[in-house]
């Protein structure tokens, strides 16, 4: 039996244990002291001698200076939400690899961690943190150096932000917090989707480049088209058939002699038909049942109806011709690889995240790539109709502006620009051309000037001193028309005496402006008056007298430029890139931020 410990060694005991607790509190304020010494004079120097280049350094240094520069990320659990936040940025179309992610994992490896090496880590995290937060709120590329006329708002935080950023930190919600960032608007959620589904595509091994099959014809039969319908079935855009089939404990067999379905019995079967090796029979087995399956048949070397139909349906997503006909801009379109489709996904993901602050009901979008406008009214897509935007070299301007009033029977002042490069050389022929297109010709003083009386040999293109109005009528450039929504370019949404034009599938012919495919219709839409139904409103374009009707309940119109949005069912669709801007946005997308 041990004998009880004395007073003395009770005491001597609890001393040195006492002691080794200070040592060890000591050093561990040793340890947190030097950490906070170290961020401090990185931070002191970042400007002066970076050690590593950060993104935030304005907002970073208020925060730690908040925290007298103690540790922010001393939470494992924490610093793993992080990290999984900057993996999941992937799926978002933006590079995990831009959020220092490389020398993240690299000290996090380092053990043990020097202070420097601790601070580095910590102010690393951070600026990663700024950083996604930054460019899932306003985007990573700046807008404004894609279009100069750019004037769409930038979310405005009110409050602390310092606390803003360090809040979801201490309450251990950082997931939840990125998530919340994120657009959650329809077109945002299509595009990510279609996003996922594209690079699962990839991932299978995408397709391959077809084979040139111009002029088929419903019967045509070639070794091609298999090629044709693997193609379409990679992008679940083949059209399934729908047959009989009998179902034998596992097998599936169908009505069409010689033919059997593979995934048999599963009512879902997958690509491909194949040779059945057991003869048809109509006469059912024992415990048998005939079911109803859609498969998708690879294989036929047959040009038919629903092939032909799966090629429509091809050709209406990516706002071609809708034919039928693989010809050269269908056959372009089925070429274009699947990483030029990802990057095209992730660039328009961008662009949505440029606009996720702005009105979510009663505006009017107008997308000029698929030449379209759409009314967005009553918290729905209320009303789409055709339009026809500027050509390449007068490019229809981005912006945004309020609509504040419709002219029925306008008048149209000629734009300098066309007035002295376009008409001035028909005036120079022929100076009766005003007269004839019901114009008038006014001098600086706003009188009217007889156009005959004019040497207009003597005119220059770059000192044109006339304005030139058109009258209202029929032949009126602006048509019977004109939607106003104030700005600087002048450009305005009107209707068109032109209207073959529409029947076109690229439809860029304007001089920047956009012409609308039913302006009457729309008209009595936005107007929601009993005096200005589409009936009431043809009535007043017979008096051929200029109307100003205001509107009321003001909707912003929106002039944006999408390569990929979402369609009709959901499903994406893919337009060219009319004016050359996707390259653009696509390398600053990719360009490291730091």
């Amino acid at each position: 039996m041990s004998k009880p410990l004395s007073t003395y060694s009770r005491l001597y005991s609890l001393s040195i244990l006492f002691l080794l607790a200070l040592s060890l509190t000591s050093n561990k304020l040793n340890a947190q002291n030097s950490v906070q010494n170290e961020i401090k004079n990185i931070l002191t120097t970042l400007k002066e001698e970076p050690q590593f280049t950060v993104f935030s350094d304005s907002l970073m240094p208020l925060m730690y200076n908040r925290l007298d520069y103690q540790e922010i990320w001393s939470d494992t659990s924490n610093i793993n939400d992080l990290l999984y936040c900057i993996q999941e940025a992937y799926h978002d179309g933006l590079n995990p690899e831009h959020y220092h992610l490389e020398i993240i994992n690299k000290l996090l490896e380092t053990h043990p961690r020097s202070p420097k090496e601790q601070a580095q880590l910590d102010i690393l995290l951070t600026d990663a943190g700024i950083l996604l937060s930054s460019h899932l709120i306003w985007g990573k590329v700046q807008p404004e150096s894609i279009s100069t006329t750019w004037n769409y708002d930038s979310k405005e935080f009110d409050g602390d932000r310092v606390e803003l950023f360090l809040e979801p930190i201490q309450g251990n919600l950082i997931k939840e917090a990125v998530e919340q960032l994120k657009p959650k608007n329809e077109l945002y959620v299509g595009l990510k989707k279609s996003l996922f589904e594209f690079r699962k595509i990839k991932e299978n091994g995408g397709w391959h480049k077809l084979p040139k099959m111009e002029n088929l014809e419903i019967g045509d039969e070639n070794d091609e088209i298999p090629f044709l319908r693997k193609r379409l079935a990679t992008t679940s855009t083949l059209f399934r058939y729908d047959t009989t089939v009998l179902k034998i404990d596992t097998l599936l067999r169908t009505q069409t002699e010689g033919v059997t379905v593979v995934n048999s019995p599963s009512i879902n079967p997958e690509i491909d038909t194949i040779r059945s090796v057991i003869p048809y029979s109509p006469i059912p087995y024992y415990d048998s049942s005939w079911v109803k399956v859609s498969y998708l048949d690879t294989l036929s070397r047959v040009f038919d109806e629903n092939l032909k139909n799966s090629v429509i349906k091809f050709q209406k997503m990516y706002g071609l011709v809708q034919d039928g006909q693989v010809g050269k801009a269908t056959q372009k379109a089925l070429n274009i690889s699947i990483d030029d489709r990802i990057n095209t996904l992730r660039i328009n993901l961008e662009r949505t995240r440029w606009i996720n602050h702005e009105e979510k009901d009663n505006f009017i979008f107008v997308n000029i790539p698929s030449f379209e406008l759409y009314l967005h009214k009553n918290n729905s897509w209320y009303y789409q109709t055709k339009v026809i935007i500027g050509k390449p070299y007068h490019q229809t301007p981005v912006f945004k502006a309020k609509l504040s009033y419709i002219d029925i029977n306008p008048t149209w002042t000629v734009p300098y620009s066309i007035a002295s490069k376009e008409m001035l050389p028909k005036l120079k022929k022929d100076a009766n051309y005003l007269s004839r297109n019901n114009m008038k010709l006014y001098d600086r003083s706003n009188k009217i000037v007889d156009a005959t009386t004019v040497d207009w040999k003597s005119i220059k293109t770059n000192n044109f001193p006339y304005t030139i109005v058109q009258g209202s009528g029929p032949g009126n450039a602006l048509g019977h028309v004109k939607f106003i929504f104030p700005n600087k370019y002048s450009i305005y949404l009107h209707d068109t005496p032109s209207r073959y034009l529409f029947s076109r599938n690229t439809r860029a012919f304007s001089h920047g402006c956009i012409r609308v495919y039913q302006p009457v219709k729309l008209a009595s839409i936005l107007l929601e008056d009993e005096k200005y139904t589409e009936k009431k409103i043809n009535e007043i374009i017979k008096e051929g007298e200029l109307k100003r009707v205001i509107i009321m309940h003001r909707p912003t119109v929106y002039l944006m430029y999408f390569t990929a949005i979402l369609g009709p069912e959901e499903s994406i669709h893919f337009y060219e890139d009319v004016y050359s801007r996707d390259k653009r946005v696509l390398k600053q997308l990719d360009k490291k931020p730091y």
